[in-house]
């Protein structure tokens, strides 16, 4: 079984209940502590297998850890936990899932080798926003629902509404969200536009 670890919190002396994300599920697995354990962490794609309990939680067994070069990369590694946690959050509660966001961390992964993460983590997450039905590329105002049709502000989940409606201090043209709700790209945006969206981003999936 091969996923991405999205969770991990530490229980009786140093075992470990670990959250793995798959394709098609979020499976809760215990890891015994061991000398002879590989060290996982946070945002690990690992390939295992589950010993099934018949009263106990299900145990995460054969650990291989599937690396990337970038997890060397310190600040490369704190953007992509930074978005693994806000993940687990977002998909809490939940055992299965639809294959888009394994997709998602698939993409991201072998994209932040050569790519601005904050880049890659806003247009990662405007893909989500679709496949989950909550990008607002209609441009009606959170606030008093009439269409924008010029500057506009965003709030969570990159919803737009009228700056005057939501008293937020960002600003960007309607053509440039539009061209990024469109083409999922940030080509077009400056770095500060950006840094502005990855602070939206942080507030929640």
């Amino acid at each position: 079984m091969v996923g991405y670890i999205i969770s991990i919190n530490r229980c009786k002396e140093e075992d470990l209940i670990v959250k793995v994300l798959t394709q098609s599920n979020i499976h809760t697995l215990y890891r015994f502590y061991g000398a002879r354990h590989s060290t996982i962490n946070l945002g690990y794609k690992i390939d295992c297998s589950i010993e099934e309990q018949t009263l106990y939680i299900n145990r995460l067994r054969n650990i291989l850890h599937i690396s990337y070069s970038w997890l060397f990369d310190h600040k490369k590694l704190l953007f992509w936990q930074q978005f693994i946690k806000l993940l687990d959050a977002h998909l809490r509660d939940v055992d299965s899932v639809e294959s888009i966001y394994f997709e998602i961390l698939e993409r991201a992964a072998k994209r932040i080798e050569k790519q601005n993460p904050k880049r890659v983590f806003i247009e990662e997450y405007i893909h989500l926003l679709e496949n989950e039905g909550r990008l607002h590329s209609d441009f009606r105002c959170l606030g008093c629902e009439e269409i924008i049709q010029s500057e506009l502000s965003l709030t969570r989940s990159f919803h737009p509404a009228h700056k005057a409606c939501i008293y937020e201090s960002n600003s960007f043209s309607v053509e440039t969200i539009r061209d990024l709700f469109l083409n999922k790209s940030t080509i077009f945006l400056t770095d500060s536009e950006c840094d502005v969206l990855y602070a939206i981003l942080l507030e929640g999936l």
